[in-house]
């Protein structure tokens, strides 16, 4: 019997080995994982054995940053 590794949750920050990226779950379509970068951007594929799950201090060290370049952006915007 094989066990197979839990898929992350949408919503959730993960890291793709193959890509050498951390990025959002988007979906789990068609045998992959989406994936798109914390401050947004262009979605990307991951086999799920690719994909593992980021600890807690790397997820927030991640949201932290997208609230920092979405501040960034607002005062650029603003000025």
């Amino acid at each position: 019997m094989t066990h197979e590794p839990a898929q992350p949750e949408i919503g959730t920050m993960a890291y793709d080995a193959s890509h050498d990226r951390i990025g959002r779950v988007m979906a789990h379509l068609s045998g992959h994982i989406w994936l798109r970068p914390p401050g947004g951007g262009r979605e990307w594929t991951a086999l799920p054995e690719d994909v593992q799950p980021v600890s807690a201090s790397e997820s927030l060290r991640q949201r932290v940053a997208e609230a920092n370049r979405r501040a960034r952006q607002q005062r650029h915007a603003l000025s």
